[in-house]
């Protein structure tokens, strides 16, 4: 696909300015008239504009202690049905024992002081499966423990092995203060994911609660929720640490509506928490809050990849990633979705290679759409430069991104490129990760194929002298308001959260 018309690099970006010969009159009044307003509440506020570095505000996460519900009767203690819980003989069939009594009572599996070995378990509705902070429940290491199960009918086909699964599994509880542990360097499967266990995979089921659990250990995504309405999923600690495999997500959220995610410190050798969408239903009334993402070699927050149902209603508030190879949050809409009405607001980035990546791409047709994105109260500070870097909000030539608000963000970004490059590649149908156009012609951010782009109060630097402007168009509407190139900065060193 041929590129189309490239910036002027001669342009001075020193001093940013509106690019009025590429705006509607009607828009560029709209954004003069507010930019004349007196402060309000989308303005930036006075912190935010005080010198660079740690002294800038951090995204408002709040303290919030974990409760543990008392277990609700009846209860059924799995050592009556003959568990033993000494971690080496396998517990599975009085485990299952246990779930199958319990489910539609509105009672309570108990694990406790013990480690129970086992293969793939299936919960049941109307229960709870409490794991006990004395209790670990421990996924085997053979092949044989996990043979495909599959409910009747659902969108996410490849995800068919977990410790434990559920379907149409209403009012299911998961709680405790224990750990689910699956052992995934000892367990003896490779292959793509569908040939890997999780540790818990839940499909088409309402009113479901996971929290106060540690998850650790899988061999493929470790929590998978798909087709769920009304999910909480809340104070978990998850583990997926690099070394022993690939594509270890922290916490995948697939074609679910109003669902929380919050309070959660993950740990993820791939993407830390991905919202996805595999089939028809889309993603609707998420909310993403109050997290704390250490991403080993992906992405911290990402809606997308899997992204064929619409997607709308999305928040992402008051959260922190560190040390995220690739991306810090990303929007991405590649399998024909059609994205609107998402909020990024409150968003620390520590050690981030590309903080904000938005992406319309057609892997298949007809592409999709992404309008109605608003990112605000963003901190990218300590940027790394492992992998190319700058914040990309990029269609494709036959679909254009539109109504773009990036605002009161500040943002470190690492420099270092000595010509300005040409305009990458178009790539229309390829996998999209933040990485992928390379170094762009901007140092800060390259806007492509988007209408109605707007930055405001938006402060950018670099640590190392850059030859490239911080802020590139290419067939784009973009306008910017109070924002401010810091050009070289020195690099901070912020406390770690």
């Amino acid at each position: 696909m041929q590129n189309s018309t490239r910036p002027n690099t001669k342009r001075p970006y020193n001093v940013p300015t509106c690019m009025t010969s590429q705006i509607p009159r009607t828009f560029l009044a709209v954004l003069l008239i507010t930019a004349c307003l007196p402060v309000s509440s989308h303005a930036a506020p006075a912190d935010i504009l005080a010198p660079v570095g740690p002294n800038l505000p951090a995204a408002h996460m709040r303290a919030v202690p974990a409760t543990i519900d008392k277990p609700a009767k009846p209860i059924f203690d799995v050592r009556k049905y003959g568990a033993k819980g000494d971690g080496t003989t396998y517990d599975t069939v009085a485990l299952q024992k246990a779930i199958d009594a319990c489910g539609g009572t509105g009672g309570t599996v108990i694990l406790s002081q013990g480690s129970f070995l086992t293969a793939q378990l299936t919960l049941r509705p109307k229960m709870t499966l409490f794991i006990d902070k004395s209790a670990v429940l421990l996924g085997g290491t053979n092949p044989e423990d996990y043979p495909v199960l599959m409910p009747a009918k659902t969108a996410a086909t490849a995800l068919r092995r977990s410790i434990l699964f559920a379907d149409h599994a209403d009012h299911l509880v998961l709680n405790g203060g224990g750990t689910i542990d699956g052992q995934g360097p000892l367990v003896k499967m490779t292959g793509k994911e569908p040939f890997r266990p999780s540790l818990l995979r839940i499909f088409s089921s309402n009113d479901v609660i996971v929290r106060n659990l540690t998850l650790k250990n899988p061999r493929m995504w470790t929590d998978i929720y798909s087709e769920c309405d009304h999910l909480t999923i809340d104070h978990l600690k998850v583990i997926s640490p690099a070394g022993y495999a690939a594509n270890l997500d922290g916490v995948d959220v697939c074609d679910c509506s109003n669902t929380v995610v919050s309070n959660c410190d993950v740990q993820a050798e791939d993407d830390g928490i991905c919202l996805k969408s595999h089939g028809p239903l889309g993603l609707h009334n998420v909310t993403v809050e109050n997290n704390t993402i250490r991403d080993f070699v992906a992405n911290g927050i990402k809606i997308g990849t899997a992204s064929h149902g619409p997607v709308d209603g999305i928040k992402i508030i008051n959260n922190t990633v560190t040390s995220s190879r690739i991306g810090g949050v990303c929007i991405e809409s590649v399998d024909g979705s059609v994205m609107k009405d998402i909020l990024v607001d409150g968003l620390d980035l520590y050690d981030v290679a590309q903080p904000i990546f938005i992406r319309l791409g057609a892997r298949t047709l007809p592409a999709g759409s992404i309008s109605g994105v608003t990112v605000e109260r963003v901190r990218a500070i300590s940027a790394n430069h492992r992998t190319p870097p700058s914040c990309t909000i990029c269609g494709i030539p036959s679909a254009h991104i539109g109504d773009i608000v990036i605002r009161d963000c500040y943002i470190e970004m690492p420099g270092g490129i000595a010509t300005i490059p040409s305009a990458p590649k178009e790539r229309e149908s390829d996998y999209p990760e933040s990485s992928m156009f390379g170094n762009t012609p901007a140092y800060g951010f390259y806007v492509r194929h988007a209408d109605n782009v707007i930055l405001d109060h938006v402060i950018i630097g670099r640590y190392a002298p850059d030859a490239r402007p911080w802020l590139t168009s290419d067939d784009a509407k973009v306008a910017t308001n109070a924002c401010q190139d810091r050009a070289q900065i020195s690099k901070t060193n912020p406390p770690k959260p």
